[in-house]
């Protein structure tokens, strides 16, 4: 009796935790991320001397709690149980001496985190709790997957625009430039800043990079380099939040099921967030807040109370205080504003407006006061973007009509995306992307920086590589598919919500194609700037396939059956492409 007593205390205390880190997912991803920061420093190679103590303290911990779970279970007295504890204790001792020596703690750190996450699924799984674990299994994979990406790639691999950690003296530019002015003059550059190369953005997301170097450099005495490289763990939070954020836009419309899976699981392994999580730029966290933004419309939609409006401003400001494009969300907030406005009550017209007022009294100069800064103080435009100088990517030789409806066979032979390069005697090679669907589908999966230059130790990958491209670009078509259709089926949005979500899909991807216009350069085509959709069409497609989960039909099984095994093969193709990219280097 007292042995079950023990099992079912044990038992507790786990769900219990779970249940803790599931009622507060952004304090446990924060945790966890500021957890590898100091144990790594943002890179595999910077490991801590007492990480390999601490992982083998963990392992036998866990072994110790799922051992006795089970001995306890099958009624295995208290003597066999600790002997069984020990050997699984001594035979995994070995694996972590290897750790400590090898150069490869990548792959290390993945098969851990992975056993880890497993070991514990299956041991403590219940059917009454099957949604809960299935999405912390799925969470908790993927962050494993980012936090190895993360940890392969520095500061200076795989970024856009970032440049370098400059010293106190140094003119330094890029998005690094801009983190270092900050960190040590501890004010904004005060001057035009129209020659300075990033220094356009507005502040956010450079200023807590340079807290939190500071942070590393200053009170934990870390050397000046990897204070810098543990910066990336900041990215990894916010990717991490995004998906968190998706997970519960998803339960807004109480999906579930495979209606639930599958676009978490879309969401959770697509490349571009991956990819997002080892970025220094503003990116991470501006979409960190614009799917906060998209998350609050919809609360303050179904309950449009004060709180909800203001933490939607919040989000909204913060995120024009990282980067101006989070604004592109405004036209399809202003929306349900409209429409919230219309249906409301007669009594109730006044106390919107008033919400409205107090929205834009938080909104307005969060996201307002740099550009207004400049535009007085320098008369910098209020739509200033900084001119890219001539370059081998240029593509003003095709006429924009031609590059949107040109889908050649040839641009198809290769997934990678192609840019403009010369050899040796000075003769051109290879050409430039210029159909923005097209290289918005191939860095959607790959980037810029993924080529077959990635995977030479490898070259099996470059099969998987072509797999994972084609089936991304199936799961994208059908994601759109469902969107369209969704306009004209009842389906667990209603119309209000419906045209919230796809006006700000159109949107993102009509700036993309306007930008493409204005600045003719391969750059100027990337799944970057409309990463959002990406959640978008998985919410589509998981809300299509609510009608498949509630019927019992043969083909409403196959269709169930297809989906998982679409989806869950782009999660491992997914994950095999970016472990890989960090090993082979």
């Amino acid at each position: 009796m007292s042995n079950t007593k023990t099992s079912s205390a044990s038992c507790k205390a786990f769900r219990n935790l779970l249940a803790g880190a599931a009622g507060h997912p952004y304090i446990t991803a924060f945790i966890l991320c500021l957890s590898s920061a100091i144990f790594f420093l943002g890179a595999a190679d910077s490991m801590a001397t007492y990480v390999p103590v601490i992982f083998y303290a963990l392992f036998c911990g866990v072994s110790a709690l799922i051992v006795s779970h089970f001995c306890i279970i099958n009624k295995v007295n208290a003597a066999v149980t600790a002997l069984l504890t020990a050997a699984v204790c001594a035979g995994g001792a070995p694996f972590f001496v290897w750790f400590n020596r090898t150069h490869n703690r990548i792959l290390f750190i993945f098969a851990f985190g992975c056993i880890l996450l497993s070991a514990l699924y299956f041991a403590f799984y219940t059917k009454k709790q099957a949604q809960r674990f299935n999405t912390m299994l799925i969470m908790g994979l993927c962050f494993v997957i980012k936090t190895c990406y993360v940890l392969g790639t520095s500061i200076h691999d795989r970024q856009h625009d970032t440049d370098w950690f400059g010293g106190p003296d140094d003119a330094a530019t890029g998005h690094l430039g801009y983190i270092s002015y900050l960190f040590y003059n501890h004010r904004l550059y005060d001057g035009d800043y129209r020659g300075i190369f990033q220094y356009c953005h507005p502040p956010l997301h450079h200023s807590i990079c340079a807290l939190w170097i500071g942070f590393f450099n200053k009170v934990l005495g870390v050397d000046l380099d990897r204070a810098a490289e543990s910066a990336q763990m900041l990215s990894l939070f916010w990717s991490m939040t995004i998906v968190i954020t998706a997970y519960k836009i998803f339960r807004y419309f109480k999906l579930e099921g495979t209606s639930l899976y599958v676009p978490l699981i879309i969401t959770a392994f697509h490349p571009c967030f991956t990819f997002l999580a080892g970025l220094m730029n503003n990116d991470p966290l501006s979409w960190a807040l614009t799917l906060g933004a998209v998350y609050f419309t919809l609360r303050w939609y179904r309950e449009s109370t004060l709180k909800n409006i203001i933490k939607l401003a919040l989000c909204i400001g913060l995120g024009m205080m990282t980067k101006l494009s989070v604004g592109l969300i405004a036209p399809s907030v202003t929306i349900v504003f409209i429409a919230v406005l219309v249906k409301s009550r007669k009594g109730a017209f006044a106390r919107l407006l008033g919400q409205f007022a107090a929205f834009a009294a938080v909104c307005a100069p969060l996201g307002l006061w740099f550009p207004l800064r400049a535009r007085i103080r320098w008369g910098i435009p209020f739509t200033y973007v900084q001119e890219l100088p001539e370059m081998d990517q240029t593509i003003k030789g095709t006429t924009f009509m031609e590059r949107i409806t040109d889908f050649s066979a040839y641009q198809f032979s290769r997934v990678f995306e192609n840019w403009l390069w010369y050899d040796g005697n000075g003769d051109p090679q290879s050409y430039n992307e210029h159909n923005p669907l097209i290289a918005i589908m191939k860095n959607s999966v790959f980037g810029e920086f993924i080529t077959e230059g990635n995977f030479t130790h490898y070259p099996f990958m470059l099969n998987v590589c072509k797999w994972l491209f084609w089936l991304a670009a199936f799961i994208a078509a059908a994601a759109f598919i469902a969107m369209i259709v969704s306009l004209f089926r009842k389906c667990a949005a209603d119309g209000v919500q419906k045209f919230f979500m796809v006006s700000f899909h159109l949107i993102l991807v009509g700036n993309l194609y306007m930008l493409s216009k204005k600045y003719p350069m391969v750059c100027s085509m990337n799944f970057r700037y409309i990463m959002p959709t990406v959640i978008i069409g998985a919410f589509f497609l998981g809300a299509s396939l609510t009608r498949a989960d509630k019927q019992g039909s043969t083909a409403a099984k196959v269709l169930k059956l297809s989906s998982y095994a679409a989806v869950l093969a782009f999660a491992v193709m997914s994950s095999l492409v970016y472990l890989m990219v960090v090993i082979d280097r």
